[in-house]
């Protein structure tokens, strides 16, 4: 089982909270905890709460909610948390996450389930009673509906076939260990640093009492609507050549602006996979070292994968399987499928069987019906047909269809 730890900063500033004393010191404490403590995902979505819900002192408003800030703090925190191996409280924030739309990402129900599923089965005695009753809230929806949400699975069902092969026990990675002795001080007169490039900037302290310095956000979401409205003229059949150039000089703005997401397209589409521009592996590998200095997993592993081409100058096995594993390290669903396919193919070892399928299940549960698929293929070499039949309804219901052998990508789209 893995032990639910909290950066002692955060909770500090979370019992200044409670108390209604000190809010000032409290919201620093715990935009310090974001920064370097222990557990950054706790403490981004701690911010999220702060920012969604607001502050009231004495009935009187100390921090209007400001919901829309708020949600590039849960996106934060989403990545915080797939970088380690999360505990029950981890879990249940994630399931929060997509049963409420507290970040960018639409509401989920099924992903949500899955998290609260498995915040469940981590047996913690604070955290996963919580997470199982709202399970069984989402799988009533799911069966018989609500005001808000239609069914989507039939009675035959039962809902549970949406439950992940993965527990906490279950994972390969050591429980965050914590970094900050419990009685480390702060200053609370010092300025608040921005946090490196790879984060949001967290609540900054002013005397209006903690409003959020969100200019780095702003950059980032402009940069990303720069990149939405480029991806708009490169996929529309009517673009006439300038029209497509027109695409690429925005996209390229918008890498400027600071959307990782707009440095990860321009090095897919250097590959040369598209007749957008002129294959240029160098290129390629710059725009994604650029999004990998951002934190992109996804850059990690394209990046990965382009040091296996021997077509490119930079060829390096080593390097490429480094890139692979810390994407994988960061939770890609794809770099750990890709694994899963390293293992499997490893088929005189009969260990390797064994990791390949624990490999499939991580990324099955990361959204990645495909690993699901995967996962049913082995079970039916094992003659376990009826867990075969479970696996591909997981991966049916993450966006795999399998007559054509194709992969919904909005199934996995935690990652950047």
């Amino acid at each position: 089982m893995a032990q639910v730890v909290l950066d002692p900063k955060l909770s500090k500033g979370l019992e200044y909270l409670k108390s209604g004393k000190r809010i000032d010191y409290a919201c620093k404490l715990i935009n310090q905890s974001a920064k370097n403590g222990a557990t950054p995902g706790k403490s981004f979505f701690a911010i999220g709460e702060i920012l969604r819900k607001g502050i009231v002192l004495d009935n009187k408003p100390g921090l209007e909610p400001k919901v829309e800030e708020s949600r590039a703090f849960y996106d934060q925190a989403m990545t915080e948390f797939l970088k380690t191996s999360p505990d029950a409280m981890d879990y249940l924030e994630m399931g929060d996450y997509f049963n409420y739309g507290l970040g960018t990402e639409p509401i989920n129900k099924v992903r949500a389930l899955e998290y609260y599923d498995l915040a469940t089965n981590c047996g913690d005695s604070t955290y996963s009673p919580i997470a199982s009753q709202k399970a069984a809230a989402i799988r009533r929806e799911l069966e018989s509906g609500s005001a808000d949400v239609a069914p989507v699975l039939d009675k035959s069902s039962n809902a549970s076939v949406v439950e992940p092969p993965v527990t906490c026990e279950e994972s390969s990675d050591e429980p965050l260990k914590e970094t900050v002795a419990e009685n480390d001080k702060v200053d609370v007169e010092d300025s608040i640093v921005p946090p490196t490039a790879s984060t949001v900037d967290t609540v900054t302290n002013n005397e209006n009492v903690l409003f959020a310095d969100i200019s780095q956000i702003k950059s980032s979401v402009d940069g990303d609507l720069l990149l939405l409205k480029g991806i708009r003229l490169l996929d529309s059949p009517a673009s006439t050549e300038a029209d497509l150039q027109d695409g690429i000089t925005l996209i390229n703005s918008a890498e400027a602006d600071g959307s990782l997401r707009a440095s990860v397209l321009l090095g897919y589409l250097f590959e040369g996979n598209t007749s957008v521009l002129s294959k240029d592996y160098d290129e390629s590998k710059r725009h994604y070292e650029i999004a990998i200095g951002k934190g992109s997993a996804v850059a990690e592993y394209r990046l990965g994968l382009l040091y296996l081409n021997k077509e490119t100058s930079f060829y390096s096995q080593e390097r490429a399987h480094e890139l692979i594993i810390s994407s994988a390290r960061h939770g890609y669903s794809y770099a750990l499928n890709y694994l899963g396919d390293s293992f499997r193919i490893r088929v005189s070892n009969p260990k390797n069987l064994e990791l390949a399928y624990r490999y499939y299940g991580l990324a099955g549960e990361r959204g990645l019906g495909l690993a699901y698929h995967k996962m049913a293929e082995i079970d039916a070499s094992r003659q376990e047909f009826e867990l075969a039949k479970v696996h591909e309804k997981y991966a049916f219901y993450h966006g795999y269809d399998k007559e054509v052998d194709e992969q919904d990508p909005l199934f996995f789209s935690l990652h950047i």
